[in-house]
């Protein structure tokens, strides 16, 4: 009898049909279906959101110790936070925010945080007190949200060889890099879907986002708008690759899981619910040749896709965690008419401000909620790069120019979709679900903003919360490029991802300046 190798052992032993292979070679053909391009522009994008991470000092991310603190309480006891009233944080986390001089650095950007010897000798005694990674779990201002983004920190907090909450936190960043160049990858897949024919524009479009300053920043942290992005950019490409190839039973199940991340993945995802609600609506009626049973089967595909994990969440929350509804908390404070002092915000009062929020007041409105137009400083300059908890920015030269640019590659998208008229206008109902979700979005945001503003007297709105439309951020980058006509549209599109690289690195020296010059 021939002797088996060693090799030949392990393989008589397992079956090769055993189900890790048949795992490894799914995602290998999953893998070669990926333009080398798109791995590219994926490896590309991880390697610069993990270098924001290393960047950024602990914890200066926004909300990031709330994150942190939800994600840790999960790891630790395997349940979200229970929201009492209770410190929010461990006494790990506490001792180490307090060794950092955490809250005396935020809000003052003259102030380091660690900067000499003894410090560092304190926050290292802080660590050989060895205090409790175990909080009570109290509220905070992410408590309220599903736990799926911090069910995956858990895995990097275990895994960490080390445990010291700042080498655990290292980890934890570097899954919210991976989330941030998934969220490039599928930018780069949706730009497939939407021009097919100029294969130069899909790493373009990506590259962008990909360097993109507040999208750098922000996948630099513990942060749960990391998943929210990336759940709503493949919604995105799911419904448009739907739309263009067909409403298949496997397509249906990829729509309904990517919905299904941005229910668990963050609140703020159910206010892209009705476009995406429409959009299933549309690809079903658009299926009714292959039958209505057939298409009927593939929406149904989608809804359970999308409600099974739902619901699953909605009973562990009421039944298991005692945690109320499954949108209880911020959702149900964010939609209330009355306010904690009595007054009650009205109808019109809603509608003037998510107005005012995006276009210039119309005469017959009598409040006037800002004192100037909100589209440049809270939506382009934010975009540009509003960094810290909002404590350091660009020079205010640098958001002048960019304002310019702005105008000139507005007019060459303009110049662009002229051209492309005839071809976008086939694709003209799923873009109309899509400004449905785009609506839902900044609806909610606005509505939310009256009420934290009428309450706390401070801004809300950020532009960060607009980026769970980062596709249409690639889109725009590529229509700019073909404004200048066919044979110039791939040299501007380079000058682009240049321009956007350019910047990300003076965010990332400013970012060094602010915290370590």
């Amino acid at each position: 009898m021939r002797r088996l190798a060693p090799a030949g052992l392990a393989a008589a032993a397992w079956p090769r049909s055993r189900p890790d292979l048949r795992a490894a070679r799914f995602l290998r053909a999953l893998l070669r279906r990926v333009p080398r391009a798109g791995r590219a522009c994926f490896l590309i994008a991880f390697v610069n959101a993990a270098i924001w991470g290393l960047v950024v000092p602990p914890f200066q991310v926004p909300d990031e110790i709330a994150h942190f603190g939800y994600a840790q309480y999960l790891a630790e006891t395997g349940s979200p936070p229970p929201q009492v009233v209770a410190p929010p944080y461990s006494d790990e986390e506490q001792q180490t925010l307090q060794s950092l001089e955490f809250f005396n650095v935020i809000g003052r950007p003259e102030l380091r945080g660690i900067f000499d010897r003894a410090e560092d000798r304190a926050l290292r005694s802080a660590f050989a007190r060895h205090p409790s990674p175990l909080g009570p779990g109290g509220t905070t201002s992410v408590t309220d949200q599903p736990p799926l983004y911090y069910a995956l920190e858990a895995i990097p907090y275990w895994l960490s060889p080390s445990s010291n909450i700042l080498a655990r936190l290292v980890f934890m960043r570097l899954l919210s890099a991976l989330l941030a160049a998934c969220t490039v990858l599928a930018v780069f897949m949706f730009l497939r879907e939407l021009f097919p024919h100029t294969p130069w524009s899909w790493p373009v479009g990506a590259l962008v986002v990909a360097f993109q300053p507040m999208f750098g920043f922000l996948s630099a942290g513990v942060q749960s708008d990391n998943l929210l992005f990336l759940a709503s950019a493949l919604t995105l490409w799911g419904l448009l690759r739907a739309y263009r190839r067909g409403f298949s039973d496997r397509a249906a199940v990829a729509i309904g899981a990517a919905t299904a991340v941005g229910l668990l993945a963050k609140l703020n995802f159910l206010a892209l619910v009705p476009g995406i609600a429409l959009a299933l609506a549309l690809l079903t009626w658009r299926e009714r040749s292959r039958g209505r049973l057939p298409a009927l089967r593939s929406l149904g595909c989608a809804l359970l896709a999308a409600g099974i994990p739902y619901g699953v969440y909605a009973l562990l929350n009421i039944y298991v965690w005692h945690r109320g509804g499954p949108t209880s908390g911020g959702i149900g404070a964010a939609t209330s008419s009355a306010l904690p002092s009595g007054e009650v915000i009205t109808l019109n009062e809603s509608l003037d401000y998510v107005w005012q929020l995006y276009l210039p007041p119309l005469w017959f409105m009598h409040h006037r909620y800002f004192a100037t137009y909100p589209g440049w400083e809270i939506w382009l300059n934010g975009s540009i790069g509003l960094f810290g908890w909002l404590d350091y920015r660009f020079p205010l030269w640098v958001y002048e120019y960019c304002q310019y640019i702005f105008y000139a590659l507005s007019a060459l998208a303009i110049a662009a979709l002229v051209r492309l008229r005839r071809r976008l206008l086939g694709m003209l109902p799923v873009f109309v679900c899509f400004g449905v979700m785009a609506l839902g979005m900044l609806g909610s945001i606005g509505y939310t903003g009256i009420r934290f503003r009428l309450t706390s007297g401070t801004q809300f709105e950020q532009a960060r919360y607009l980026f769970p439309m980062l596709v249409f951020y690639g889109a725009f980058a590529v229509l700019a490029a073909r404004g200048v006509g066919r044979r110039w549209a791939p040299v501007l599109g380079g000058v682009l991802v240049v321009a956007a690289m350019a910047l990300g690195l003076f965010a990332e020296t400013l970012t060094i300046s602010r915290y370590y010059g």
